[in-house]
């Protein structure tokens, strides 16, 4: 690659470079669409899963969608069962969501998110880890000062600020430590309206989990750290491990049923407490 000073006249390319370069900017060009061809010709293929719990499981892309993420691409779909395969995830209890941000946009990407707990049970299972410490940061008001203690509870004067975590490896010998801004996580929505003290607590926690287990975590999400509620994008199965119908489908079926039904009538009331409603 040449470079020029500044103020000097720019370089300049033979006609034989220029043909070299074109021609092999065609051929990649012609590599690109022979590989795109054969990836749009292959098959999607399910992928088995087996549960942390040892369930075994054959999930599609199509499942993926019906599911779990409806507007979830090939690609997402796969790193999605990839990720739940090498996590031992099953994306049917809600220990994994495939989320999409933006309904209005096909081209936003989805985000993988984790489901409760889902965590801390990785990280278990992780013969480094040796335990945590977390909590919260709150601001006495009477007092004047600012407390870091363990657990979630906030007393009467004070104002929650934040949530800090600790993370211990035995294989290092100073701890990951993490500390959140409660204002940057707090969306008002889902469990962050009521229990906000436990979620920041959580932000904290999964920070510093990240950062000491980097190759686990680094690009997945908790679900105390988006801004959507993940519980919500899942769709619940039925015993034969079917979606339910929508809400309205459910209605119309039942104002169906109940006007297919035939009441018949019947003089004999001495059974019915209710029948005679004048009579006290």
């Amino acid at each position: 690659m040449a470079f020029s000073r500044p103020g000097a006249p720019a370089p300049t390319m033979s006609a034989n470079t220029t043909g070299t370069t074109a021609a092999r900017m065609t051929a990649m060009q012609q590599r690109a669409a022979q590989s795109n061809a054969l990836q749009a010709a292959s098959p999607a293929k399910p992928v088995e899963i087996t549960s942390a719990d040892g369930q075994h499981m054959t999930v599609s892309f199509s499942d993926v969608r019906n599911f779990i993420c409806q507007k979830a691409t090939d690609a997402e779909c796969k790193i999605f069962l990839e990720t739940c395969k090498q996590y031992r995830l099953n994306p049917f209890t809600k220990e994994a969501y495939l989320i999409h941000y933006d309904n209005n946009s096909e081209d936003t990407p989805s985000t993988i998110v984790l489901g409760k707990n889902c965590y801390l049970q990785m990280a278990e299972r992780h013969p480094s880890y040796d335990g945590f410490e977390a909590g919260i940061i709150v601001f006495d008001k009477d007092a004047g000062v600012m407390d870091k203690r363990e657990g979630s509870i906030v007393y009467e004067g004070e104002e929650l600020l934040g949530g800090w975590a600790k993370v211990y490896r035995k294989d290092r010998t100073r701890p990951s430590y993490e500390e959140v801004k409660l204002s940057e996580y707090d969306t008002g929505k889902s469990l962050w309206k009521g229990k906000k003290a436990t979620m920041i607590r959580k932000v904290a926690l999964v920070h510093a989990l990240r950062e000491a287990f980097p190759s686990t975590f680094g690009s997945l999400y908790d679900e105390s750290e988006v801004h959507v509620d993940a519980e919500s994008t899942a769709v619940e199965l039925d015993d034969a491990g079917r979606a339910p119908a929508p809400r309205w489908t459910r209605i119309k079926e039942a104002t169906e049923q109940a006007d297919a039904l035939t009441v018949e009538d019947s003089d004999d009331t001495a059974d019915d407490p209710f029948a005679g409603g004048d009579e006290s």
